[in-house]
């Protein structure tokens, strides 16, 4: 706090305007007492480290001339080599003034202009693609957002480090600091008035008048407050809004007429299942252009259809273009009634009949990940502040009572594999798609709340989880994307692989320069290509394409590596090559039930079990549970949807024969996709305290079970081997066909002798 006694004028309120095409500024304020004043103005380089001693006095003095309210406004032409922001060079100037008695006033600002123009942003001109995060202001040692600038500093710092060049604020404004900090380092901020709810019109069941003055009032007073800082592109009046359209175009009239300087959306997500654009608004943001047009590869059951990464094999050739296709077959003509999650709860809305968008302006898409994965309870002692890993506790407690304590290692690290691969996937789906503007991604760090969303490849703490670097995870999520776009995972040995280059940036330009593609398996080099990129400026670059046989004795893991030496960037994508599908031989005992297990299990025989009923179950899911098992069960559940899977994907035996003849890792990889989504796992808490599966699908935090998908034992004198895949439901799928050649190889080998017993009376409950 501070007390400051002025001898006359006082000048506040400065807002400037920039005009950074024109070099040109406007500027605004208030003189109190309202008299005319003659002041000199400069604008120099403001005095960051990286910056360097630009400077400009305007040659003549400038006319205030306020109202009678004390208000003005000047125009000021600046020289043509002022410099400018941008997220490459982030500058700031500072702006002084001088008034005759000697009064000064200054403020800051960056001469940038961020704009909507057709289906992308541009920055100074030069088209710009948002590569945002979600912030819910998780501090837990504070329980606080901090106010400093070092700490706002650390934390962007590591935002950038990982690619990103766009923050989005959920329902909340961040300090001072955090804008002074994105000046600095060019980091595009979009605030949101905290509001998650229904913006009704006057007359209408939920009109509030006093919240939406608040509204109002507050978006003004961020505008005011935080406007003349070139990093505050973006203003969102709330998060997954309903109500009147119309009332929010209103809304977005008034904050605009109070101040132009940023671009307004009508909210992130509105109206959900029936998105519509508004004149109004600058950008829109969603999650659909309707029903079955999905703009991200994931969602909750309770907003099904479900996403590619949740309903398809994985795959590099797929994009979201098909959601802004000019196809009408889905709309509807009449106003439905929806229940829809709001917050951690359900609403009834209102909704208008369900149309397709056809979006006129930049489109962003909302949240999009929210990959789940187990916690990693080394972070316990890290909560030395006010918040307290309560939540922590209790699953690592539920996890000990099931008997599989020492295995949550191997959870966090299996179920962040498949996390990670699974935002790469996501990703580079949306770096295919032309259309899109930008994303805002859910999330980079784990969200604490809500039934603990451990999302994240950097802990609640922003400390990296170790599952990817940060230069790793930019190959995919940087300004400069090698892409590569193939159709499969799992190639065949013996056939042809193709793919096709190419190439998305950010960047204002990037020079010639050479790239390289190679298909490697082991340390055996299968083909190499090597290229010319164009010089380019920023877009999605088709460089082409090219492909191969793979050699008929090639199987086993693969490396694919797509190399800009010269930008010293390499992204790869991990493959599978099988042999060919063949007939199995048939030749072992293979039952549907344990009860025709019984008998051969008496003589001693080996019995493999591919089980048509099984009493306690969990559905297969290959992709890892969205956001968190709890809220979205309890959400489920109130709509009367289908309940989520809930499940984390697979831990896996890798040294185990039937897992080694698949080339497995000790994750879900996508050579197990078919396997997992056409299987059920068996529960297995009833089995013995240490008893492990070849293959466990990894259970959430909250329910704990012990999930069986492969497993064997002794039993009744015999040796069983239990599949719960549907494996003859396929048999020319190429991965399920390879598993059941690998069961039958190893069951007739001298290798299948199970050193674990379950008893009879528990498989006979989950197999009869």
């Amino acid at each position: 706090m501070k007390l400051q006694f002025t001898r006359g004028t006082e000048l506040s309120a400065l807002r400037v305007f920039p005009d950074a095409a024109a070099h040109r500024i406007r500027i605004t304020g208030r003189l109190d007492p309202p008299a005319p004043q003659i002041a000199s103005l400069s604008v120099a380089q403001n005095p960051y480290p990286q910056c360097g001693g630009w400077q400009y006095r305007v040659p003549k003095g400038v006319l205030l001339a306020p109202d009678a309210s004390g208000e003005f406004s000047a125009e000021i032409l600046l020289p043509p080599d002022t410099p400018k922001w941008s997220t490459e060079q982030p500058v700031m100037l500072s702006l002084t003034f001088e008034l005759p008695a000697g009064e000064i006033a200054w403020t800051v600002f960056g001469l940038r202009d961020f704009k909507a123009c057709g289906d992308h942003f541009t920055l100074n001109g030069v088209p710009v693609m948002l590569r945002g995060r979600h912030d819910a202001m998780v501090f837990p040692l504070t329980g606080a957002a901090p106010t400093d600038l070092d700490a706002w500093l650390r934390y962007l710092l590591r935002v950038k480090d990982w690619g990103f060049n766009h923050v989005r604020f959920h329902t909340c404004c961040p300090p001072e600091a955090a804008f002074e900090a994105a000046d600095h380092l060019g980091i595009l901020l979009e605030p949101e008035l905290p509001f998650w709810g229904t913006i009704d019109a006057v007359g209408g069941k939920k009109y509030d008048a006093s919240a939406q003055e608040y509204l109002l009032c507050e978006g003004k007073r961020i505008c005011d407050a935080f406007g003349n800082h070139p990093s505050f592109v973006m203003l969102s009046p709330g998060n997954e809004l309903w109500g009147s359209a119309e009332r929010l175009g209103m809304m977005l009239d008034q904050l605009r007429a109070h101040d132009p300087r940023p671009l307004y959306t009508q909210g992130s997500n509105n109206f959900q299942f029936t998105p519509l654009e508004l004149p109004q608004e600058d950008f829109w943001v969603g999650v659909r252009t309707g029903k079955h047009r999905l703009l991200r590869g994931s969602y909750a059951e309770c907003d099904a259809p479900l996403g590619m990464i949740q309903t398809a094999a994985p795959s590099a050739n797929w994009n979201y273009s098909g959601a802004f296709s000019h196809d009408e077959t889905e709309s509807d003509s009449e106003d439905i009634c929806l229940t829809v999650q709001q917050g951690t709860g359900i609403a009834a809305v209102e909704a208008a009949a369900h149309r397709i968008l056809h979006p006129t302006k930049p489109v962003i898409t909302h949240e999009i990940g929210q990959y789940n994965m187990y916690p990693d309870y080394r972070e316990l002692p890290k909560y030395t502040g006010v918040l307290a890993p309560c939540n922590l506790e209790i699953f690592r407690e539920r996890l000990e009572q099931a008997g599989m304590g020492d295995q949550a290692a191997d959870f966090f690290r299996c179920s962040g594999k498949l996390a990670r691969d699974c935002y790469k996937a996501e990703l580079e789906a949306v770096m295919r798609t032309p259309e899109i503007a930008g994303f805002q991604l859910l999330d980079l760090q784990d969200f604490p709340g809500q039934g603990t969303a451990l999302v994240g490849m950097l802990n609640a703490f922003l400390e990296s989880k170790g599952l990817i670097a940060p230069e790793a995870w930019r190959a995919f999520c940087g300004d400069l994307v090698p892409l590569l776009l193939f159709d499969s995972f799992v190639p065949e040995s013996g056939s042809i692989f193709s793919c096709r280059y190419a190439l998305r940036s950010s960047r204002s330009e990037i020079s010639a320069q050479p790239f390289r593609v190679t298909f490697a398996a082991g340390e055996r080099l299968l083909t190499e290509t090597s290229g010319e990129i164009p010089a380019a400026g920023p877009g999605l670059l088709d460089l082409g394409g090219g492909g191969f046989r793979i050699p008929a004795n090639c199987t086993g893991s693969a490396t694919l590596t797509f190399e800009l030496p010269e930008s010293n960037i390499r992204n790869t994508w991990q493959l599978t090559i099988l042999p060919p599908v063949t007939p199995v031989s048939g030749n072992i005992v293979t039952v549907r039930s344990f009860t025709d297990a019984e008998p051969h299990l008496q003589n001693g025989e080996a019995v493999l079990l591919l089980p048509e009923q099984i009493t306690e179950k969990i559905r297969g899911f290959y992709c890892t549970d969205f956001w968190n098992y709890p809220m979205f069960r309890s959400i489920s559940e109130s709509m009367g949807r289908q309940i989520p899977a809930g499940t984390m994907g697979l831990c896996i035996d890798r040294t185990h024969p039937v897992t080694r003849a698949l080339f497995s890792d000790d994750y879900s990889t996508p050579q197990w996709y078919s396997i997992v989504t056409n299987a059920d796992c068996a529960v297995l808490d009833d089995a013995p305290n240490g008893f492990r599966p070849i293959v466990q699908m990894i259970d959430n935090a909250a329910r704990s079970h012990r999930l069986g998908l492969l497993f064997e034992t002794a039993v009744g004198g015999g040796r069983l081997f239990v599949c719960t895949s549907r494996l003859t439901e396929c048999p020319d799928d190429l991965c399920m066909n390879r598993l059941h050649h690998a069961i039958e190889n190893y069951m007739q080998s001298d290798a299948f002798h199970p050193e674990e017993t379950l008893s009879a009376d528990l498989l006979r409950k989950l197999f009869c």
